[in-house]
């Protein structure tokens, strides 16, 4: 692998590095350089999936994982995806059509389908992801995945590893295939705390359950006599209110990179006057989004005296900490719009 041959990568997450490994069959995405990532870098290997992340199908988790993936690794800045082609846990695209057509035939889970086409269920190798691992010196790695098979496969060549879960959103389309995964192939997917109506309401990726609670969720809101894009646009904005950053951050492609702007600025702003009134700008968006867009408003509503929180190790001011340590500014901002909502 070539370490100094790279493009850059613009997405819709963050910008990131796409190098070439010298295969067509395995490709590595990394943000920020690949060779400075620290000692312990949050980090995915993913198998392909042509149906969901070419074609968008919706029957499988496999590409919300990887775009979840690639958010926790914009949102820290740093850490690395190797991609590695082996379609039908290893069997190939062919075999994995045909294993897919009689589930849906015959009305059988994943499972069943591979034993009745006597295939074994996982022959997948994480030897080539491996070799990187090891020629960039990795030796401990926070490994996002639901997958404990990927776990065993980089102890077994020396590597320490702590397991970062994916969210799974769950679909009518795929519901049974995530219920088959964990019940039959010994995943970890957190599918009775998604479900379970007792339980407080944690959002935090926009394309996640309850995402639409997210400041990234494509929910325009209509404010000093313009649109911006989400509410994470309009709150980022007000840090440079009345200056061309403003309509920059107004006019950006996404919310990513509206908070990267604003990051990217943050000399140019008045940080002390700016912790003084963003909860008021905060809520100013977030009256605006959910007054807005009634579908949201009954969403709200629909959750009742549930407690809601910004689920996430990355924030211990708007967020919960990810272990409820965190002060939850803006669940608790969400929470005081829904009561309002009733009481209207």
């Amino acid at each position: 692998m070539k370490k100094d041959t790279y493009c850059l990568l613009p997405t819709a997450i963050g910008d990131f590095r796409m190098y070439d490994t010298e295969s067509e069959t395995v490709r590595l995405i990394s943000y920020g350089d690949i060779t400075t990532q620290g000692n312990n870098p949050l980090f995915r290997i993913h198998s392909s999936c042509l149906a969901s992340e070419v074609f968008g199908a919706r029957d499988c988790d496999c590409a919300d994982q990887l775009r979840e993936s690639m958010k926790m690794i914009a949102t820290e800045r740093a850490g690395f995806i190797i991609h590695l082609l082996q379609e039908g846990r290893g069997h190939g695209l062919s075999a994995k059509i045909k294993a897919v057509s009689k589930m849906q035939l015959e009305k059988i889970d994943t499972v069943e389908s591979f034993e009745k086409m006597g295939l074994e269920q996982d022959i997948r190798s994480y030897d080539e992801a491996i070799k990187i691992l090891s020629d960039f010196g990795f030796s401990k790695v926070r490994l996002i995945s639901n997958n404990p098979r990927k776990k065993i496969a980089l102890e077994d060549a020396g590597i320490q590893v702590e397991l970062v879960y994916t969210n799974p959103t769950i679909r009518p389309e795929n519901k049974d295939y995530l219920n088959s995964k964990n019940l039959k192939l010994s995943h970890k997917l957190p599918l009775d705390k998604i479900e379970d109506s007792s339980l407080p309401v944690h959002f935090y990726h926009s394309d996640q359950q309850w995402g639409e609670f997210s400041n990234f969720s494509p929910h325009p809101v209509f404010l000093k006599n313009v649109i911006w894009q989400t509410a994470e646009h309009y709150y980022q904005s007000q840090k440079f209110k009345g200056s061309d950053l403003e309509s920059k951050i107004r006019l950006a492609s996404s919310p990513m990179q509206a908070k990267e702007i604003a990051q990217f600025n943050k000399e140019k702003y008045d940080s002390k006057k700016w912790q003084a009134i963003k909860e008021d700008v905060m809520l100013e968006a977030l009256k605006a989004k959910f007054s807005q867009h009634p579908q949201l408003a009954y969403k709200l509503a629909s959750t009742e005296n549930r407690h809601i929180a910004e689920h996430t190790q990355n924030d211990y001011y708007w967020g919960d900490g990810g272990d409820g340590s965190g002060q939850n500014r803006l669940g608790e901002l969400i929470m005081k719009i829904r009561k309002n909502i009733s009481n209207s």
